[in-house]
């Protein structure tokens, strides 16, 4: 108002002349502010958000060749990857990216060519929140992909940061990357965050943190009222008995905390415990509800006291969250951004060089142990290289070498074999 700029809470007076800050304004924190606002100044949503995209950004990603098999560690989508933009590595990119999709529902890059070229020189991640839709692409999620319908869609132009860089980008130089299902809204490339719906319990956290700040700042006051006896001392003798004392300390500058008098009084401390209003409890219920919005087991990120989880337990926790929730995204990145490459190659990533997944990798070599003996004892047995693969669950079309049996029955001759499995 007038160019004034507030702050919220707003210590007031009202017309008795009573001062108070103003709590219900604190609601302003979240209106109008957007997700991504929030996301990056929430006591509790910032910090689980990055242990998230932390996590996330570990990724060993690399190029195979999907004909052989082989690595291709020249290859120009890894050039990229490993260095989307001027300002950005991989980690950078893959921190920003998931972050902007978990805050708004939908990440977004953006893909730089250089001019004739069909390959992308660039990536850079765009906050959704700025893109400015065409109403031309409203009830567009019905058409035939080899139309000149879609060609058009595909060709048309958004406008990001209106306001600020004012950039046109047409649809096909941009990749969405969605954190809910897609495709629910009239936009095919409008998607709700998954913060919607744990909005009051950003806004309450933040308002539990404002009283308590309030509380804090207010606490320390005393009550002194005087009954019907008793007659106070003098000023003079008042500071002799106060300065022999030395009661002049406390939270303020010169502030006594202590009363010299005859006069009979009363004393009563208008102190306010902060356990008794529940706001500690209040924060960890708050978290709770943030951490399960987030998918975060408790056993691996929790702020509560109470929820105590072994070591071993944690680390199972975190293994099974990598697996269920981590690669998967991750998956999901690979799988989309792979149309910017040629099919020849094939981006694949994974996690197992991280320390906790070494448990998770010996179980697989030992699963492959008892495959190839499950294998080995089968074509032993005289069954078929090609049964004997489909019965351990191996490709039929798997080339084997010869193998004979380490100990096995004896020949005609009456000699055992002592042969070896290539």
């Amino acid at each position: 108002m007038f160019g004034l700029n507030f702050k919220f809470p707003i210590f007031t007076r009202n017309k008795r002349g009573d001062s108070f800050f103003d709590i219900i304004s604190a609601n302003k924190w979240f209106e109008g502010k957007g997700n991504m606002n929030v996301a990056l100044n929430h006591p509790l949503l910032t910090p689980a958000l990055l242990f998230v995209v932390k996590l996330f950004s570990q990724a060993e990603l690399s190029v195979i060749s999907p004909a052989t098999g082989k690595d291709r560690p020249n290859s120009h989508a890894l050039s990229v990857l490993k260095n989307p933009n001027a300002y950005q590595t991989l980690p950078d990119l893959l921190e920003s990216l998931l972050f902007t999709q978990m805050a708004l529902g939908v990440g977004v890059l953006y893909i730089k060519r250089t001019l004739g070229v069909k390959k992308p020189n660039s990536l850079y991640v765009l906050d959704y929140s700025k893109i400015e839709f065409p109403e031309s692409l409203d009830n567009n999620t019905k058409v035939n992909r080899n139309s000149d319908r879609y060609n058009k869609i595909k060709k048309t132009k958004v406008v990001y940061d209106k306001d600020g860089e004012n950039i046109p980008i047409a649809i096909e130089d941009l990749l969405f990357f969605y954190d809910l299902p897609n495709g629910l809204h009239s936009n095919p490339y409008k998607v709700n965050s998954r913060i919607d719906g744990i909005c009051q319990t950003l806004a309450n956290t933040c308002d539990s943190e404002i009283a308590k700040g309030i509380i804090i700042k207010s606490n320390g006051k005393e009550l002194i009222t005087g009954q019907k006896d008793g007659f106070p001392l003098g000023e003079d003798e008042k500071k002799s008995v106060e300065n022999s004392l030395a009661s002049k300390y406390g939270l303020g500058w010169n502030r006594n905390r202590g009363i010299i008098t005859k006069a009979n009084i009363k004393w009563q401390s208008l102190h306010i415990i902060a356990r008794d209003l529940g706001h500690d409890e209040g924060i960890k219920t708050d978290a709770n509800i943030i951490f399960t919005a987030l998918h975060i087991p408790s056993d691996v990120y929790s702020i509560s006291s109470n929820s105590k989880s072994t070591y071993k337990n944690a680390n199972a926790s975190l293994v099974s969250y990598i697996q269920n929730e981590i690669t998967p995204t991750l998956n999901s990145f690979l799988h989309t951004i792979s149309s910017l490459f040629p099919d020849n190659e094939r981006l694949i990533g994974n996690y197992n060089h991280l320390a906790v997944m070494l448990p998770s990798i010996r179980e697989k070599y030992t699963n492959v142990s008892l495959q190839m003996k499950a294998l080995n004892d089968a074509r032993l047995t005289g069954i078929e290289d090609e049964e004997a693969l489909e019965m351990v669950g191996l490709p039929k079309g798997l080339k084997l070498n010869d193998v004979q049996p380490l100990s096995g029955p004896a020949n005609e001759e009456g000699s055992s074999q002592n042969n070896v499995n290539d």
